[in-house]
């Protein structure tokens, strides 16, 4: 899947010797780890939409919908959530600490509002 392929071979570019191919490598990341992402973490998520509500209608006792701080753990929990914290781990530690400002600049700008839900965690 995407996620094994990210952290086996993508994101082990993350640490070559060339700054031109790590930065190659952390732009992948992070334009592919978020549309591996199955969790829909949106806010969004939690306003019904029109067949919803037309499905709430007819049911006597509505359908509780679980909170997008509740699918987000149970996504972090899984093994998909797991491969994407580690690629995440990785391209934060190259966001603070490698030797070229071109590379931290460009991770930096590229964890933009897909990033929130996990930038967020305590852990």
């Amino acid at each position: 899947t995407r996620s094994f392929f990210l952290r086996d071979v993508v994101a082990q570019y993350l640490s070559h010797p060339s700054s031109h191919v790590r930065r190659e490598a952390a732009l992948a990341c992070c334009l592919l780890l978020p549309y591996n992402n199955k969790c829909q973490c949106q806010s969004d998520t939690s306003k019904p939409s029109t067949r919803n509500l037309s499905t709430r209608s007819s049911l006597s006792s509505p359908k509780l919908m679980p909170s997008p701080h509740m699918i987000l753990q149970r996504h972090l929990g899984s093994a998909s959530g797991k491969l994407m914290e580690e690629v995440l781990q990785k391209l934060l530690r190259v966001a603070v600490s490698d030797p070229s400002p071109l590379v931290r600049l460009c991770v930096v700008r590229a964890l933009d509002l897909r990033y929130d839900p996990y930038l967020c965690q305590t852990h």
